[in-house]
């Protein structure tokens, strides 16, 4: 069964599900998942526009967030729309929000503090007021699905050698000028998604293949996720690719069926949420990937659209949670590559986070509206890693890039012998037994079973 669901995937991938985007069945085939690049398996999932220019696509352009407590815009779907997604479940009320003047609607997931007047729609382009109540537009209608190594999160420490079933919604919480995911991220769930076309619910056991119009109208329901995973023999869940805080309601949905059903979740995320939504989400995740964009705040709100101080806080409060956590960051020459910055970011991870935590320093390739920067140099990478390791930190990896020595080779840090090796996200050797380095009895941070 998981090698017809690979053969799946990859169909729906190259069928695509935006407009234009070769409405045909396509040919079953097959693929090494741990062989393909990230950015080649986001074109193998369900989130194409390969070679698409940022401001040619509805909702791709450089919008910026309102601040804090600002009215945000953007109009909502027709009645006749809004019926269809109530009717399949896409449309529903959202979580923590609380009515305010007028029929307004103070939203309370993320450090923005929207506050949406009846008919206006959030910058997360998700969530929406629609009569003075809150409703997110992005439940049970993901637009991109693939089975992943672990280790393309990137996750070093949590199952290595695992497959991950990933998914997203589209929308996000951040607009970085430097999205690797534009094509999802910075869209309305909307257009994605067509509901009015016959209801289509994915389960297991999986189809063979679908078609563009199938998966345009496909619905996939939180109890459905896991049963779905274990079809495709992944040992997790991811939500992912965009920002699973923007689609928080269905985030939550899948970690709790997840959570019953056994099957272990990941949030891969840039952490900008508030606490009291993280609070009841963290019980039921197992792992997190953030993206820690930097370590400065001005920095964060030109490049990012957001604020750095929430990131800190959701970092220490997913492991205080018992959260495992892994952070991932981009440097991005002439915005985050400053040696200052990268050394005291190590300093406060391995003193607020802990010495264990895993660092990803991951090498920035143009994309989206920063297509004129160029890639990080290799000399800065190798400096920020050795920063790190002065600081304290005792698992440090270098990402996207290939041909660096020990890049993604986990070292035990009591003798100092390797024992995970990684080539790109495949595991070619793995010397660790009940979370012990095989050589010298060592516990190993992280979850190994």
């Amino acid at each position: 069964m998981a090698k017809e669901a690979n053969s799946f995937l990859r169909v729906v991938g190259r069928a695509g599900i935006f407009p234009g985007m070769e409405p045909a069945r396509t040919t079953l085939g097959s693929w090494d998942d741990a062989r393909c690049s990230r950015r080649e398996a986001l074109k193998l999932g369900l989130c194409g526009l390969a070679g698409a220019a940022a401001g040619l696509l509805p909702g791709c352009g450089g919008d910026r967030p309102a601040a804090a407590g600002i009215t945000a815009g953007r109009e909502l779907p027709d009645d006749a729309t809004w019926d269809l997604w109530l009717r399949r479940g896409w449309a529903r009320e959202a979580l923590h929000w609380e009515p305010g003047n007028a029929g307004a609607a103070c939203c309370g997931l993320c450090p923005n503090g929207c506050v949406l007047e009846p008919g206006r729609r959030g910058p997360c382009r998700v969530r929406v007021n629609r009569g003075g109540t809150l409703f997110t537009l992005a439940y049970a209608n993901p637009c991109s699905l693939h089975a992943d190594p672990v280790e393309k999160k990137p996750l070093f420490h949590f199952l290595p050698g695992s497959k991950s079933f990933s998914l997203a919604t589209a929308g996000c919480i951040f607009h970085c000028l430097n999205c690797q995911n534009w094509e999802i991220s910075q869209r309305r769930p909307e257009e994605t998604k067509d509901a009015t076309g016959p209801e289509l619910r994915l389960k297991a056991p999986l189809p063979a293949s679908l078609s563009y119009a199938d998966m345009a109208r496909l619905s996939l329901f939180p109890e459905d996720v896991p049963a779905i995973a274990k079809s495709l023999g992944c040992a997790s869940i991811a939500c992912t690719y965009s920002d699973p805080v923007a689609f928080y309601e269905y985030t939550l949905g899948i970690a709790r069926a997840c959570r019953t059903a056994g099957v272990k979740t990941i949030m891969v995320t840039c952490g900008s949420i508030q606490g009291k939504p993280l609070r009841e989400l963290a019980p039921v995740l197992d792992a997190a990937h953030l993206d820690l964009k930097g370590f400065d705040e001005g920095t964060y709100r030109r490049l990012n659209s957001g604020r750095l101080q929430p990131v800190l806080d959701a970092l220490v409060l997913l492991r205080q949670a018992g959260v495992w956590v892994e952070v991932v960051n981009l440097v991005v020459p002439g915005w985050t590559d400053q040696r200052d910055g990268i050394r005291r970011m190590c300093a406060w991870l391995a003193e607020k986070v802990g010495p264990d935590t895993p660092l990803h320093f991951s090498r920035f390739m143009p994309a989206y509206q920063l297509t004129q920067v160029a890639p990080t140099p290799l000399e800065t990478l190798l400096q920020a890693r050795a920063d790190a390791r002065a600081a304290g930190l005792r698992y440090v990896y270098i990402g996207n890039v290939r041909d660096v020595p020990d890049a993604a080779t986990t070292v035990c840090p009591a003798c100092h012998k390797p024992v995970v090796q990684r080539d790109l996200f495949a595991v070619t050797k793995l010397d660790v037994a009940a979370g012990r380095c095989r050589h010298c009895g060592a516990v190993l941070a992280g979850v190994w079973s």
